[in-house]
């Protein structure tokens, strides 16, 4: 995922690991395709961030050219970039991340801002006082809620999640149903049941990983463990998924009501997903 919107979701936590093995990065990793691409939205890369210069700074590495190789290569080929680059051992490495890892607020504004945040999206915890803590809690609060009565959730050709189709969407209108703007949309649909029985997840659990983790890719990396799911599953569900129609009469009849309620006359729209692209399009 080469082009990361920051402005709908937050970049990966700075506790993140998954790229170099090193703390910082990965999210770092998110800014800097955000940047290339003008989605940065309210974060800021670079030498404009103090974390990401702590970062570039132990990596050795100039933010123009990291922000080169991140447009250039996949997480996998920047994790093998950066560990070149930069020449880290191991030992290094793991100092650097215990040290982020239990960094406190060391000003007098950082210890407020983790206070207020604290107080806005979780009053009564007394267990977040790392400055990672801090900023994973002010992106988890600033982007969790999604409102479907504004907006629809992303088709469910989408497969920014998981590289599964229907996740992303599902992923929205479960965020929807727990912060109670969920519209006349239905968290549980039928199209859902069939997608959270493939992954071997329940209702609730997936829930509960779509509120916890706003970051798709952080989602997906749940739902690929939990699921274990080969990449060959996971292509010929999204082919069947996608190409499904209506199969009973019942089935049938249901489809064609929906269908001359939103779009009477029409006889190109024969799948599900194709209904459903139609409804968002006419209800927004």
């Amino acid at each position: 995922m080469k082009n990361m919107d920051l402005r709908r979701q937050p970049p990966r936590r700075p506790s993140n690991l998954s790229i170099a093995g090193i703390a910082g990065v990965a999210r770092m990793t998110d800014k800097a395709r955000a940047s290339n691409h003008g989605t940065l939205g309210e974060y800021l890369y670079g030498e404009n961030s103090g974390a990401d210069k702590g970062v570039l700074a132990f990596l050795g590495i100039e933010a123009a050219d990291f922000a080169a190789a991140a447009d250039k290569y996949d997480d996998a080929a920047l994790s093998a970039w950066v560990l070149e680059r930069s020449g880290k051992t191991e030992s290094e490495i793991a100092t650097f991340n215990e040290a982020e890892l239990t960094k406190e607020p060391q000003t007098e504004e950082a210890r407020a801002r983790l206070a207020r945040r604290v107080e806005q999206y979780a009053p009564g915890r007394t267990d977040i006082k790392t400055v990672f803590q801090s900023i994973e809690l002010d992106d988890w609060g600033s982007f969790w809620k999604i409102d479907l009565s504004r907006r629809p959730p992303r088709s469910p050709h989408c497969k920014d999640v998981a590289g599964i189709v229907l996740v992303a969407r599902m992923a929205d209108k479960a965020r929807a149903s727990q912060a109670g703007t969920v519209g006349e949309y239905i968290y549980g649909c039928p199209l859902d049941l069939r997608v959270l029985p493939f992954l071997g997840i329940s209702k609730e659990q997936f829930a509960d990983a779509a509120v916890q983790n706003p970051n798709d890719i952080e989602l997906g990396d749940w739902v690929l463990e939990r699921s274990g799911k080969t990449q060959e599953e996971i292509e010929e569900f999204n082919r069947t998924a996608s190409a499904r129609q209506p199969e009973s009469d019942e089935e049938r009849a249901r489809f064609q009501k929906y269908l001359d309620e939103i779009a009477p006359g029409r006889t190109d729209i024969d799948t599900w997903f194709a209904l459903l692209d139609l409804d968002d399009k006419m209800s927004f």
